[in-house]
């Protein structure tokens, strides 16, 4: 089950949210019964009633004791048609671009995660799948849902969902549509299951993103261009949790030098006018820092940045929850990395890798290796053309600094520089003799590396209750 009841609710009220206002679901139609939305979804009961009390509350369904739910709104066929336009139209853009963003984000994990089942396993959940074999939501949608799931990466899941959330059209599939290739998929070996989920995936946008164009480009002289709405990961779905990214940026600024090692801080007023934030979300902050040792807060006094990471409060619930997003994003870079800069690489100008290459001699230079991921990351964030692949490693970009403090105190008195050192000179070699295979294998292993190093670190915790350095 996903674990995110807030997340998962917003999920299936979306689902036939978008369903009843396209005309997928029409007055006087019954939703399936509780039990086979949860088991499509893969959630819980109540999580089920809280999103179908939504629905009810805003007016597009009925529901009743002991029957199933029904569809209440009533639209014309015009209606229909406007309620697709203003939502595809300011999309159209983005929705294309994850033709190529799936196949850097979502089939590499793909491919990682279905390995974790055994043949048993995974005859099991097939099993499961064929007894919803009704549900309008594609076999493969929801066996990315679950094998993601098992994987324990909420990220990863989250990113998914997001996904689908934004593009919308899975949602709309008739169990027709998808019926035969639903079944072949049920019956055939796991030792075939990349095959059929890549065929999948391709049909379904092949065929979904012509028509959207089509469509797009008729609706176009009807309602004119709409302002467009890109894709946004939104992570945080109970409550905005803006401290996460201002712990980050303030560790981001203490690398860069700009709060420098040893010195105080600005004052609360000032820091909170430079990051444009309030002074309980700033507090609340550094309180997070001062946990992490990044920092040290005097009371009354100014704060100061620590030349050296003592002590690391891992019971502090911000700490674990920003060193899970840190694990996490690494087993995400880990999985999609290669691909990203192989892409990124094919496509940018001769002058834009000289000008990285020439960024990671620098750092060798000024003895800042630390900063490679930095560097290589905002590469990725600047220059790949898909806007998806930028907006998801521009958030994991921010939760990789969390792994700052933590590599501090596991070397304690050694210069974090020379930890790098191997790496930024290796990838300056490999970006001067052209050889972008070595470079983004290079840094696969590097985030490999990394993750084992983090789930270490989280093993020895749980095994002794204390960091261990």
């Amino acid at each position: 089950m996903v674990e995110n009841a807030d997340l998962t609710c917003n999920l299936v009220y979306d689902y036939y949210e978008t369903r009843i206002l396209m005309g997928a679901c029409r007055y006087g139609e019954n939703l399936p019964a509780i039990p086979r939305i949860g088991g499509s979804f893969q959630m819980a009961p109540r999580t089920v009633r809280a999103a179908l009390s939504r629905l009810e509350k805003n007016g597009y369904i009925e529901v009743s004791p002991r029957k199933t739910a029904k569809v209440i709104y009533q639209a014309s066929a015009d209606q229909i048609k406007e309620n697709a336009a203003l939502y595809f139209m300011p999309r159209c853009s983005g929705i294309t671009d994850f033709c190529q963003a799936g196949k850097l984000l979502i089939e590499p994990v793909w491919e990682y995660a279905q390995k974790s089942y055994d043949k048993e396993s995974w005859d099991r959940l097939k099993e499961n799948m064929a007894k919803l074999k009704t549900v309008d939501l594609s076999i493969s949608t929801r066996m990315h849902i679950q094998v993601f799931s098992h994987l324990g990466n909420k990220l990863i899941l989250n990113f998914y969902w997001e996904l689908l959330r934004y593009i919308r059209f899975p949602y709309l599939a008739n169990h027709g549509l998808h019926e035969e290739r639903d079944r072949e998929l049920l019956a055939d070996g796991k030792e075939q299951e990349l095959e059929f989920m890549n065929a999948a995936f391709e049909g379904d946008f092949a065929a979904c993103i012509s028509q959207l164009l089509a469509f797009c480009a008729e609706m176009d002289g009807e309602y004119g261009r709409k302002e467009k709405v890109p894709f946004y990961w939104n992570i945080y779905w109970q409550r905005p949790q803006l401290c996460y990214t201002m712990a980050s940026r303030i560790i981001t600024e203490i690398i860069k030098g700009t709060y420098p090692v040893g010195e105080t801080l600005p004052s609360m007023p000032v820091m909170s006018k430079q990051l444009n934030v309030s002074y309980r979300t700033l507090r609340r902050t550094l309180c997070i820092l001062d946990s992490l040792s990044v920092i040290r807060l005097h009371q009354g006094k100014v704060s100061e940045v620590c030349e050296d990471i003592e002590q690391i409060d891992f019971q502090r619930l911000e700490v674990k929850e920003g060193f899970r997003l840190y694990r996490e994003s690494l087993q995400f870079m880990a999985l999609t990395v290669r691909p990203v800069f192989l892409y990124t690489l094919e496509h940018v100008e001769k002058e834009d890798l000289e000008k990285l290459r020439h960024g990671f001699i620098q750092l060798l230079n000024e003895n800042q290796s630390e900063r490679c991921f930095k560097l290589a990351l905002d590469f990725i964030v600047e220059r790949c053309p898909s806007a998806a692949v930028r907006e998801c490693y521009t958030r994991l970009s921010e939760f990789l600094v969390w792994g700052y403090p933590f590599a501090l105190y596991r070397i304690r008195k050694q210069h974090l520089h020379e930890e790098y050192t191997q790496m930024v000179r290796k990838s300056a070699e490999l970006l001067e003799n052209d050889d972008w295979e070595g470079y983004a294998d290079s840094w696969k292993a590097l985030m490999e590396y990394e993750q084992k190093r983090a789930e270490k670190i989280l093993a020895d915790y749980q095994e002794q209750g204390r960091m261990v350095p």
